[in-house]
Order: structure tokens, then sequence, then C-alpha cells
């Protein structure tokens, strides 16, 4: 038999056409679960701890409303979370009709843990390093909805 005459033969390089959807479509599927598995991996990493592993994040709080005893049952609904209250006030004028947190000594970070833990996102920055706690907490008239019960 003459190599002129030979019929072309059914071999992987001649079916390219065909193996090469198939390739595709397993490298995008390689690819999609290596980074699905790698997101997740971030939370294991150093660096990356759980709520409870943390330090607690250091508040006074202070009634702004007026409501008597609002304070201490601001921070009676805080008792199972990684807050610990150093200090309960009054604000010198019960004006506040919103909450808010005042950064008086902590980092950004420490803001986002703190509010994500109370639902509190208002916030301002009155910084002092001789205050007593990282953050103030100062509780208005729309409490109710950050004392979950």
């Amino acid at each position: 038999m003459d190599l002129t005459n030979k019929p072309p033969s059914n071999s992987l390089h001649s079916n390219w056409k065909l193996w090469l959807p198939i390739v595709l479509v397993f490298v995008i599927v390689t690819a999609l679960l290596v980074y699905y598995f790698y997101d997740k991996s971030k939370d294991s990493e150093p660096g990356h701890y759980g709520e409870d592993e943390l330090p607690a994040i250091k508040v006074v709080i202070s009634n702004g409303c007026g409501y008597e005893q609002l304070a201490s049952e601001f921070t009676a609904a805080l008792k199972d979370k990684n807050i610990e209250v150093v200090s309960l006030a009054d604000t010198p004028k019960p004006i506040y009709d919103k909450s808010i947190i005042v950064v008086r000594k902590g980092d950004m970070e420490d803001l986002k843990r703190l509010q994500k833990m109370i639902g509190i996102e208002r916030w301002t920055s009155a910084y002092n390093e001789y205050y007593m706690a990282d953050f103030e907490i100062i509780v208005g008239k729309d409490y109710e909805q950050f004392i979950k019960k």
C-alpha cells in the first residue's frame, strides 16, 4: 500500500476540533472550583479569627435621650456580645434622636466589628488617647431597634 493512498486516521490530532470544547469546559470548571475553594480557605488563614477569638471591644454607654435607666438596659442587651462596657454615663443634654458610635481611640477594623455586633451604622470620631474606652455608644430615641429581646 502506498502512503499517499492511505486513508486518514482517526487520531487525536485529526479530531482536535471535537476535543477543543471538552478541554475548554474542563479548564473553566477546574478554574471555578479552585477559585471557590481558595476563597473559602481565607476564613481559616491566620489573622482571620472568629469574634469569640478576638479581644472584647471596650465601650462607654451614654444615655443620649434622657430616658431613665436607658444606658443600663442597653448594656444588658449587649451581655452576649464580645463587648466590655467599662462605664455608663449620661450626655450633658438629652438631644439624641438617633444612636451613634463615637470613635474615641479605636481603629476602623474594630469600628466595623462593633457596628456589626450592635447594628448602629452611624458614627463620628472624637479621638482622645486618654479616654477610658475605644468607643462611646450614645444611645438615642431609636434605641428599641438595637435592643433585641
